[in-house]
């Protein structure tokens, strides 16, 4: 197993975390976000899983840190979801509405350049992404810069400012992100606007997206802990909503100026009772899975259940999932094989548990039309028995 070092202070105030109160502790999980090649090299990749909320600025937070090189591994990309291809399309719809076609966009952590693909549609040719991971490696040379911003950027294009940049699901991810978002403001031309989507720990809390919480999401912001963390860069917020991707996301828009006074985050009261039923829920389904059952995800979401409940990893022979970068591969911590979708299809297992719950109807639908109608289908922190597929998706 990993070991990680303490984060000692909160990542937004600054403020020691000694007091600050516990909201999930795992003691040993698997490591989300790297898939080995071998099952040897997996097994051995996991690390403690602690959550907290600083007393203060009231931010909850990872009480550990990672060595951001972790990233040049990652596995995630964009084009594996019709419903995540969807938001990205209306995303993109949002910055035309907005911007006129000769802006100089850039996206922070980029992933596969979908949306700069999908910018490009709308005629913007000014565009640029920067992202370490696998998935950005795999574009023609010149169309992303790889590796971490800023230093990257500042390597490649040490003198460019942008009308607009777009941070999307990043922020949860970065270790220091006052630095950070001074680093976005920096790149900033005069009149440009930053826009930041992150996971809403609101809607997370509200929706009990436990397994939104995981090793590699170093912060979850809230609209006051997201606007305070803005501030520090002397940006303000322009707009905001709440958009439906990966169970509730902020939306914020921000530009230079001055913020008025951000309300306190509420106390975090209850959260480790809530987790504790999760688990329960989790432990309860594994002692009633049949033998042949499989896993369909093998995301972050993936990683952090089975850390909660290492009694379902035990009933899993395989993992599907439609992400191109990880057949063949293994999600790490486990000796659990991940493959393609279409061989869950040929196998046609007794059971499968799906862990993409930000997926959860698109999946199903597609299963209804692929699987046996008789395959015993459960959702991983929801059900806590099987259910035919048949009886879930109508014909």
């Amino acid at each position: 197993m990993l070991e990680l070092a303490a984060q000692l202070t909160c990542r937004l105030s600054g403020e020691p975390l000694n007091d600050a109160r516990v909201v999930l502790d795992l003691a040993d999980c698997p490591l989300p976000g790297v898939y080995p090649p071998t099952a040897e090299a997996s097994v051995l990749l996991r690390s403690p899983l602690r959550v907290v909320q600083a007393a203060g600025s009231g931010l909850v937070q990872l009480a550990h840190r990672f060595d951001p090189a972790i990233y040049g591994e990652y596995g995630f990309a964009a084009d594996t979801s019709v419903a995540y291809r969807r938001h990205l399309r209306w995303f993109a719809d949002q910055v035309a509405g907005a911007w006129p076609a000769t802006a100089a966009v850039l996206e922070v952590g980029c992933g596969d350049g979908l949306l700069l693909d999908l910018l490009g549609v709308h005629g913007f040719a000014d565009r640029t992404g920067v992202d370490p991971g696998r998935a950005a490696g795999r574009r023609a040379p010149g169309e992303i810069v790889g590796g971490y911003f800023p230093d990257a950027l500042d390597a490649a294009a040490p003198d460019r400012r942008y009308d607009l940049i777009v941070l999307r699901h990043v922020l949860e991810h970065i270790e220091t992100p006052v630095a950070f978002a001074a680093a976005l403001a920096q790149r900033l031309a005069p009149g440009g606007e930053v826009w930041i989507e992150v996971p809403d720990l609101d809607a997370t809390l509200e929706r009990e997206l436990w397994s939104n919480l995981y090793q590699l999401h170093c912060n979850y912001f809230d609209a006051a802990t997201l606007d305070a963390l803005a501030g520090t860069a002397g940006l303000v917020r322009l707009s905001g909503e709440l958009v439906d991707v990966f169970g509730g996301s902020l939306l914020h828009r921000y530009g230079r100026g001055t913020s008025g006074p951000i309300a306190q985050p509420p106390d975090r009261d209850g959260l480790a009772a809530s987790i504790g039923a999760f688990r329960d829920r989790l432990a309860r389904l594994a002692a009633c899975l049949p033998e042949d059952t499989v896993g369909y995800g093998a995301a972050e979401r993936t990683a952090m259940t089975l850390g909660a409940a290492p009694e379902l990893a035990a009933r899993l022979r395989a993992l599907f999932d439609g992400n191109a970068l990880l057949g063949g591969r293994f999600l790490a911590g486990t000796a659990l094989p991940i493959a393609p979708p279409e061989a869950l299809y040929a196998s046609a297992p007794r059971a499968v548990v799906l862990f993409a719950v930000s997926h959860r109807e698109e999946i199903l639908r597609e299963w209804r039309t692929r699987l046996p109608v008789e395959t015993l289908v459960a959702v991983a922190g929801q059900d806590t028995e099987c259910t035919p597929l048949g009886r879930l998706v109508a014909p």
